[in-house]
């Protein structure tokens, strides 16, 4: 199996999370994209709202969406959220798979301050999303790792290899809907209508506007 990896704390999580594990699912063949919530960040500082609310929302959003899996695998691990730890345990879970994780470009870019950086591609390959006309700057030693790994196809039979796709995203931020949900202004065009309603019913976000934004990926 080809299995699609996408990290976030989707926090909430919103229509633009959902295309783009779409559109990769669909652009690679994948036999699944699989949404794994980043339970307790291992970026400091960030606020987010309980790890348990944000699950159940991950998986509302998930529910008749073929092929989109909401994962718990770092709910379950407890202690803070590292990449490097995840992508072991799902390959453990998964032996006869190969794993695909799925990032954008901006957050490709802060490659080196993760955790095991340089040990992930021998259990993944990193499928970059780029923004048509957005162009993120890397560093020295993203480059190198490209010069070496970076592929123009993927070979779905290994890992190791390193796929940059222009896609069609949508340009929407949990920043902009947490801040939309604490002035009373309208989400119904960001996120899905189960989520909205859990929202509602849990209260949550319309006490404050949270700062800072909610990474596609997480250390």
């Amino acid at each position: 199996m080809l299995i699609g990896l996408y990290g976030g704390t989707f926090d909430p999580v919103h229509h633009g999370h959902i295309n783009a594990a779409t559109a990769v699912k669909r652009f690679l063949a994948l036999d699944e994209v699989r949404l794994v919530l980043n339970a307790q960040p291992a970026h400091k500082g960030l606020d987010c709202v309980p790890f348990e609310n944000r699950w159940e929302m991950l998986k509302l959003a998930c529910v008749g969406r073929d092929g989109l899996t909401a994962d718990d695998t770092e709910l379950r691990r407890g202690g803070r959220s590292y990449t490097f730890d995840t992508l072991r345990s799902l390959q453990q879970q998964h032996p006869d798979s190969v794993l695909c994780w799925i990032v954008g470009e901006d957050s490709f870019a802060t490659l080196p301050s993760w955790y095991r950086w340089q040990d992930m591609l021998g259990y993944c390959n990193f499928i970059v999303l780029n923004r048509p006309g957005q162009a993120t700057p890397l560093p020295q030693q993203v480059l190198d790792l490209c010069e070496s790994h970076q592929c123009s196809h993927l070979d779905p039979s290994r890992s190791g290899q390193i796929l940059k796709l222009d896609l069609p995203m949508l340009e929407i931020s949990s920043t902009e809907i947490r801040k939309r949900i604490a002035t009373g202004q309208c989400i119904s065009d960001m996120i899905d209508a189960d989520v909205a309603n859990y929202i509602r019913d849990n209260d949550l976000y319309d006490d404050h506007a949270k700062k800072g934004s909610t990474p596609l990926e997480a250390q």
